[in-house]
């Protein structure tokens, strides 16, 4: 039992869930609601995102988990982005991946 949590201890199953929620769950969700493009547009991509980003770059920081899991939110929400949302998803990889390694840099 206590290498079980060990281990989901050392790979930081949280950043991974919350990373797997926000970046292909989500998504998934809103593709199969049929949700309107203003509200994916806007409060999707724009403010529930990168909120994420900046609060899951701070949480790497201050943990002291180690530097590549600001990459997990990116490459699911590529994933995501890629079977579920327009094809301008894509630029807001970039915007995210910044934005986490931005919050990730300026915690002390």
């Amino acid at each position: 039992m206590n290498k079980t949590l060990s281990f989901f201890d050392k790979i930081k199953w949280r950043y991974w869930a919350a990373a797997f929620v926000l970046g292909i769950f989500l998504p998934f969700v809103l593709h199969i609601t049929s949700a309107s493009h203003v509200f994916i547009d806007l409060w999707f991509l724009i403010i529930i995102n990168t909120l994420a980003a900046i609060i899951l770059g701070s949480l790497i920081k201050a943990n002291r988990a180690h530097w590549l899991l600001i990459w997990l939110f990116p490459i699911f929400f590529m994933i995501g982005a890629y079977f579920f949302l327009p094809k301008y998803g894509y630029y807001f990889v970039i915007i995210y991946l910044t934005t986490s390694y931005i919050a990730y840099g300026l915690t002390s």
